[in-house]
C-alpha cells in the first residue's frame, strides 16, 4: 500500500486519505487485512493505540506484519492529524458486533470467561473504560477479537516492558485454548445485543 505524504493532508482528509483503505470507508474494518472495525470508537481510545504504535508498545513483533504496517503509517501522522482523524472516526456510525447463529453452548461458556476474565476492564456491557485504557468490545468484528486475544496470549501484543495495561491483557489470555477465545469472540457478540454476563460472575 502507497502512502501519501501526511505532512500535506489536513483535516478529515486523514482519514479518507490513510485509515480508509484498510479499515473501510464506513471505519467498517476489512477481513482481508485483519483490521478492525473502529467506526465510532471514542477519540480517547484512538488517540491512545496510536500513541501506542507510535511509541512501539503495539506493532513491535517481527511476525505481526499488520502490526507493523500500522505502527509505519502512525509514524507518519502528527499528534495534531491523530486527534482529526479520531474524530472523525468517533462521529462514524458504529455497527453492532454480530451473533453467530447456532452457538448457544459457545456463547454461554464465554458468558461465564467474559465475567471473571473481562468484565472488570472492559465493564458489563463491554463498552470499556478510560480509567483502565480498556477497549469498547461490542463494536469489533469478532474475526478482530479473536486475532487479539490470540496475539496477547502468544506474547505479539502486550509484551513490552513497561506496557502495564498490555500485561494485564497478557496474564488474562494466558491459558485461554482456541476454543475458550472464540467461546469469547462469539460471546461478545451476544453482549453487544443485550446479554447480561452478571449473573455468571464466579461461577
Amino acid at each position: 500500500m502507497s502512502v501519501p505524504d501526511m505532512a500535506l493532508v489536513e483535516g478529515p482528509e486523514i482519514f479518507a486519505t490513510l485509515c480508509a483503505q484498510c479499515h473501510g470507508a464506513a471505519g467498517e474494518g476489512k477481513l482481508e487485512m485483519k483490521s478492525p472495525s473502529i467506526a465510532g470508537l471514542p477519540v480517547w481510545y484512538v488517540e491512545d493505540q496510536t500513541g501506542r504504535f507510535k511509541s512501539g508498545l503495539r506493532g513491535y513483533h517481527a511476525e505481526d506484519i499488520f502490526g507493523l504496517q500500522m505502527r509505519a503509517i502512525v509514524s507518519s501522522l502528527s499528534t495534531e492529524q491523530i486527534s482529526d482523524a479520531a474524530k472523525t472516526v468517533s462521529e462514524l456510525a458504529s455497527v453492532k458486533t454480530t451473533v453467530p447463529e447456532g452457538a448457544k453452548e459457545s456463547i454461554d461458556r464465554g458468558r461465564i470467561l467474559y465475567a471473571n476474565r473481562c468484565m472488570e476492564c472492559h465493564r458489563y456491557n463491554g463498552t470499556g473504560d478510560v480509567v483502565f485504557h480498556s477497549a469498547t468490545l461490542i463494536s469489533l468484528n469478532r474475526e478482530y477479537i479473536e486475532e487479539g486475544l490470540i496475539k496477547y496470549r502468544d506474547g505479539f501484543r502486550g509484551s513490552v516492558p513497561g506496557d502495564i495495561y498490555g500485561a494485564k491483557m497478557v496474564s488474562v489470555t494466558q491459558g485461554l485454548t482456541d476454543v475458550q477465545i472464540k467461546d469469547l469472540a462469539n460471546y461478545i457478540g451476544a453482549l453487544a445485543n443485550g446479554d447480561d454476563p452478571r449473573p455468571a460472575l464466579e461461577r
